[in-house]
């Protein structure tokens, strides 16, 4: 049987904004993180406010209790997490560079989220195998975080995991270029491996969702 083609949308920029006033609109907090976190001349790379919108709504859809993030940054997806966490609930957020970190406690401290947020300063991965050994146990993992550990981040994720854990994984497009050629790119060829290893898991059920640069979802069986 032929299968039809594509049936999305093609999200120009004005579809963007239409989508994020409406859905997923900023608000000062985010404006003073972001304004700070280009003043301090740290990288912007953080999840778009849809893709915030988005994590939020999947840990109220799961009743999330207790996160755990790999690649805190300065605290922007963290606090979309946190905050659709239940009553109660926990993000634990996982971040390698302390200056990064300390911005993001800042910022949690004024979202009014301190009782819902740990951040650790620490390399993700000699983490995660503290967690595992510690048999911790999430119910939501969002890794965004250097891409060429992404495949060894999936396989603690899952570790990490009980059924019914959403595990999510940010630029699994890699700006469009997962279909190409990756080169010398060891960033893309870490995410298109990724990709494959992830759909061909038979521990979880998995799609690539084409929100920001791509959320690769994966819910453990």
């Amino acid at each position: 049987m032929n299968y039809p083609g594509s049936k999305s949308v093609q999200l120009n920029e004005a579809v963007y904004n239409y989508i994020a006033e409406r859905y997923a609109p900023s608000e000062k907090l985010f404006d003073d993180l972001l304004k700070e976190t280009e003043t301090l001349e740290i990288p912007m790379i953080q999840i778009s406010l849809d893709q915030g919108k988005f994590l939020y709504l999947i840990c109220k859809m799961i009743n999330a209790k207790d996160a755990l993030e790999i690649g805190t940054l300065t605290g922007f997806s963290g606090i979309h997490i946190a905050r659709g966490l239940s009553d109660g609930g926990k993000l634990t957020t996982v971040e390698l560079e302390q200056k990064h970190g300390d911005i993001a406690k800042k910022y949690f401290e004024k979202a009014g989220l301190m009782d819902k947020t740990e951040v650790v300063i620490s390399p993700a991965l000699e983490k995660m195998k503290e967690f595992v050994s510690e048999k911790r146990k999430f119910d939501f993992i969002f890794i965004d975080a250097n891409k060429t550990n992404y495949p060894d981040y999936f396989e603690e994720a899952v570790n990490l995991s009980h059924p019914g854990t959403v595990i999510t994984l940010d630029n699994m497009l890699k700006g469009g270029r997962v279909i190409e050629d990756a080169g010398e790119d060891e960033d893309l060829r870490s995410i298109q491996l990724t990709n494959d290893i992830i759909a061909r898991d038979k521990r979880v059920d998995s799609l690539l969702v084409t929100i920001g640069d791509g959320l690769t979802m994966a819910i453990v069986k």
